[in-house]
Formats: structure tokens, sequence, C-alpha cells
């Protein structure tokens, strides 16, 4: 009893959270430069999403609409776009390597107009082209037996940022950050790569184009 309660109180000194209220406030730019930091520095960056496309991939007009539909206000808008747009430079930096997998459903949720979609899933399609990025695709047909229910974003195998319905939450003890490394690989293996994931997006943006907004 004593072994498991020390093992509960370390993992929590590993462990960091942070509300939604308090990173969509007057410090969302500064939380923002923070992660760019910090995929600066990482050599190996792994991300799943189960309901968006992840924000190092996103267009500014998809992002401006995810902010928007994340409750963070019109007043800073314009600059909590630019922020998150400008992370995205460090896809280019070859010394690094990329790997996203991303849920069908993820791509198809109607987070803006027709327009802006069809923009993002090409800009997706032409990221995966990227020799330091790999972008997976769960299709719908796919059989997934584990089924993690939130983003989360491994930096090497350092640390783990999880999002949740309350903000976002860091964990770097070695337990946990194993735990999330199987459940990536895990989904990975599932998912499309390369043209198949290209026809995949292909298929999406097709489905898209026949809609009206």
């Amino acid at each position: 009893d004593v072994r498991a309660l020390v093992i509960d109180q370390a993992a929590a000194l590993h462990t960091e959270s942070r509300s939604w209220r308090a990173l969509h406030g007057p410090g969302f730019r500064r939380h923002q430069e923070e992660l760019r930091r910090m995929e600066r520095q990482a050599t190996t960056i792994r991300l799943f999403q189960p309901n968006v496309v992840p924000g190092l991939l996103q267009t500014a007009e998809y992002a401006r609409h995810v902010l928007q539909a994340g409750g963070y206000g019109s007043e800073n808008l314009a600059d909590a776009v630019a922020a998150r747009v400008e992370r995205s430079g460090v896809l280019y930096d070859e010394s690094k390597s990329f790997a996203f997998v991303v849920t069908e459903g993820a791509l198809r949720w109607r987070l803006c107009p027709v327009p802006a979609h069809l923009a993002q899933l090409d800009r997706v399609s032409s990221l995966s082209t990227l020799a330091n990025v790999s972008v997976g695709i769960l299709p719908w047909d796919a059989y997934v037996p584990n089924r993690p229910p939130n983003m989360f974003m491994m930096l090497d195998d350092a640390a783990v940022m999880v999002e949740t319905m309350h903000g976002e939450d860091t964990l770097k003890e070695r337990q946990q950050i194993e735990a999330y490394l199987a459940a990536f690989d895990a989904l990975d293996s599932l998912a499309q790569h390369g043209d198949d994931a290209r026809a995949t997006l292909a298929r999406i943006a097709s489905d898209v184009r026949s809609l009206s907004d």
C-alpha cells in the first residue's frame, strides 16, 4: 500500500495540468511559443488526433475556425491564428521526424466552410509527401481494438502532452510515456500511409466537394 501511494505521488509530481480557460486567455501566444520551442528541441514528434486536423498541419483559415469553436475570444483571434501557423515551419527541418495518426472522422469533421475544408485536406496531402513527415489515416473500416479518447503528442521519449475536455496535461513519468508510446505504435500500425493515405484524402475531398454550405 505504501509503495502504491509513493508511486502515485511520484506520478503526480511528473504531471502538469493547465485549463483551457488559462491557455486561451492572454497567454495563448506565449503557450504557442512554448510549444514551438519544445517542438524545435525535440528530434522525433508523434501525434495522435481523433477529432480535428493536428495543429502543425492546419491552414490559417482552418485554425481560425478551430480556435473559434474552442471558445477563443475574437479580440485576439488573428494573433492566435498567426501563433499557431508559425509553429508549422518546424516541419521543414529535415533533421527532425514527424509521425501523425489521424482518424477519418477528424478529417471529415465540418468546422469550416467547404472551400476552407478542401484547402485543409490539400495541405495535409501535400505535407504528407515530405520525407520527414508521416501522415497515417485510420479509415472508417479499420479495425481498431484500442481506443485512446484524447489527442496526445509525444516529444521524443521525454514527455507526452494530452488534450482533455478540461485542458492540457503534460506527463513526464516513464511508465505513462511508455504506455502512450505503445498506444501510438499500435494505432500507427493500423493506419494507411503514403499513396493509400492520399487516396483516402482524395476520397474525402470528393465527398466534401459535393456538399453545399
